[in-house]
């Protein structure tokens, strides 16, 4: 879930937050910005230079190219 307006980002007024990383294999793939005390999810954007696509797609062809 995540805080689509004024009033469900207000619930969250005084809250701990935290701006937090998500990376795979040394890419970051997406970054938010979450509520520690609810674990609710604020806001997040994906890489846009999909680093995580990237890789899953790398993987993808290590996969397709073991089962060749």
């Amino acid at each position: 879930m995540s805080s689509n307006n004024f009033e469900e980002l207000s619930w969250h007024v005084g809250h701990d937050l935290e701006v937090v990383k998500y990376e795979r294999g040394g890419h970051i793939y997406n970054i938010a910005i979450e509520c520690n005390d609810c674990g609710t999810v604020l806001l997040d954007f994906d890489n846009p230079k999909n680093g995580y696509q990237h890789l899953q797609t790398k993987m993808k062809l290590g996969l397709e190219k073991e089962k060749n």
